[in-house]
């Protein structure tokens, strides 16, 4: 979905399944126009005017503020998923403690993500889904 009046936008590696398949999960719930979604692998795309290097994107989740601030890592997480209506994981994702445990995890993954298993991806994702009813469909979504 095309963001309508973007308050963020969220830089992702569309050659990984992984990260594709979350960011097509995230582009749908995307009702309330708030994210903007940028592949950093399309042909291209250039990261020099973003002041940040084209690996950096790679290595961890990036999501650019309307006011041009940075949100890295696990912080970015937790402002795409509320944007999207999944508020439990933005919550847990909040929580200090959990953010911790979700920050040392995630290097692992970024590093591991290509080798994956498909199935596994998808199965979290469709979990994921059905555990958190899309509450933005008449474009009520909002970052809290």
């Amino acid at each position: 979905m095309t963001a309508i009046n973007p308050t963020h936008t969220v830089y992702y590696d569309g050659a990984c399944p992984l990260c594709s398949g979350e960011i097509a999960l995230l582009m749908q719930r995307n009702a309330a126009g708030l994210l903007e979604f940028v592949d950093v692998t399309a042909p291209g795309f250039d990261a020099a005017p973003l002041g940040v290097s084209l690996d950096a994107l790679l290595q961890l989740m990036h999501v650019r503020r309307r006011d041009g601030g940075w949100l890295i890592g696990i912080p970015a997480f937790e402002v795409i998923y509320a944007a999207t209506g999944f508020h439990g994981t933005a919550r847990w994702l909040a929580k200090p403690w959990f953010a911790r445990v979700a920050a040392r995890a995630y290097p692992w993954l970024v590093r591991n993500r290509y080798r994956l298993p498909h199935v596994l991806v998808r199965a979290a994702f469709r979990v994921q889904t059905a555990l958190a009813p899309n509450p933005c469909r008449d474009g009520a979504c909002r970052i809290h």
